[in-house]
C-alpha cells in the first residue's frame, strides 16, 4: 500500500508554528543576556523580531489559527516595546536650526583602503569631530593629509583604539585605557568656539566568546567611571559592538549618566552595511547632560562593513549661558 502523502495545506501553518516558536525562543534569551555572552547576542535584532513576529501573525491568522496569530501578535508588541524610546520627535524648529555640533563616528574596516572617497565624504559632512576605528598609523597619517578641513588630530592606532580629526583646536589630550588588556580610547578637549567640549573616542571588543565578552563589559564599565570624573560637556563616540537592548548598554547609560543621542530621535542602524535587513545599531553616540540630541543619521556605504553614525548635538541653553559668560 503506498504511503500516505502529507497534504500541503498544512506547510505552511508549520512552517510559521515552528519559526513563532523559534522566535519566542530568541526573545526569552534577549532577556538572559546578562548571563551568559551568548545569550546578549539575541538581545540585538528586536526589530527583525518584530518583523518577523507580524509576518507570522499575519501567515496565523490568514491560515484561521487564531490562538497561535494572538501568540505571535503578544511577540511582536514585546519586541517593538523597548524601540518605542528611539521613535523619532522632530525638535522644536528653533533648536534645530540653532548653533549646533556635529559628531561623525566610522569604523573604517581594516580591509578599506580606499581612503579618497572616505576623505571626500567626511570634507563634505560639515563635522565639528570626527572619531574614526580600525585605521592604523599609516593610513590615519594619509587620511590626514587629505582632510584639509581638519587641522587637528589625536590618534591612538590600534585594533581597538581610535582616531580623532577635529576643525577646533585641541586644548588637551590623552590615550584613555578602558581596560588593561583591552581597548584605548582618545580623549581630548576642544575648544568649540571659545568653549571647551570634551570628545572620547573608542572601539569597544566584538562580544563574540566568553573573553571578548569580558572586556568589552569592562570597556564598558570604565567609560561610565570616566564620565562620571568629567566636568565639561561631554561627547563619547565609537564603535561599541552592541546595540542599545542589551542589558550592559542600559547599565552603562545608568551608571554613566550619559544620554543616547538616538533616543526620541531615531534608529540608526549602521552594521552590516553589506545587508540592510539584518542592519542593527553599533555604533553611538552618547552625551553628558549638558547636550541635547538633535538629529541622528546615517551615511553612505563607503566600502566599509559599517555606515558612518551621525549626531547633530546643542549646548543647553543653561549650559549655553554659563559658557558665554
Amino acid at each position: 500500500m503506498a504511503g500516505a502523502v502529507e497534504s500541503p495545506d498544512l506547510t505552511l501553518p508549520r512552517i510559521a508554528n515552528l519559526s513563532l516558536i523559534a522566535l519566542w525562543l530568541a526573545l526569552l534569551a534577549a532577556y538572559a543576556g546578562r548571563f551568559a555572552w551568548f545569550l546578549d547576542l539575541f538581545a540585538h535584532f528586536r526589530v527583525q523580531y518584530m518583523v518577523l513576529f507580524a509576518v507570522c501573525a499575519a501567515v496565523l491568522f490568514a491560515m484561521g489559527c487564531k490562538a497561535t496569530a494572538l501568540a505571535a501578535c503578544a511577540g511582536a508588541l514585546l519586541s517593538a516595546w523597548p524601540l518605542a524610546g528611539y521613535v523619532a520627535v522632530p525638535p522644536p524648529v528653533a533648536e534645530a536650526e540653532s548653533e549646533h555640533f556635529r559628531v561623525v563616528s566610522f569604523n573604517v574596516w581594516f580591509r578599506n583602503h580606499d581612503l579618497p572617497r572616505i576623505a571626500a565624504y567626511l570634507e563634505q559632512s560639515d563635522a565639528d569631530a570626527i572619531v574614526l576605528q580600525e585605521l592604523g598609523a599609516s593610513q590615519a597619517q594619509q587620511l590626514h593629509a587629505l582632510l584639509r578641513s581638519y587641522p587637528h588630530a589625536y590618534v591612538e592606532a590600534r585594533r581597538y583604539g581610535a582616531v580623532l580629526f577635529t576643525r577646533w583646536p585641541i586644548i588637551a589630550s590623552e590615550s584613555v585605557v578602558l581596560s588593561p588588556e583591552g581597548a584605548r580610547g582618545v580623549h581630548a578637549v576642544l575648544d568649540w568656539r571659545g568653549s571647551p567640549v570634551a570628545v572620547l573616542g573608542v572601539h569597544l571588543h566584538w562580544p563574540l566568546g566568553p573573553r571578548n565578552s569580558w572586556l568589552r563589559n569592562q570597556e564598558l564599565a570604565s567609560i561610565a567611571s570616566f564620565a562620571r570624573r568629567q566636568r565639561v560637556p561631554l561627547v563619547v563616540a565609537g564603535d561599541f559592538n552592541l546595540t542599545p537592548w542589551s542589558t550592559h548598554y542600559r547599565e552603562l547609560l545608568q551608571a554613566s549618566s550619559l544620554g543616547d543621542c538616538a533616543a526620541r530621535r531615531g534608529l540608526a542602524a549602521t552594521w552590516p552595511s553589506q545587508f540592510p535587513p539584518l542592519g542593527i545599531s553599533i555604533d553611538h553616540c552618547l552625551i553628558s547632560r549638558e547636550w541635547r540630541s538633535i538629529d541622528v543619521s546615517v551615511g553612505p556605504a563607503l566600502g566599509s562593513d559599517h555606515r558612518a553614525f551621525i549626531a547633530d548635538l546643542r549646548l543647553t541653553a543653561a549650559q549655553s549661558a554659563s559658557l558665554g559668560q
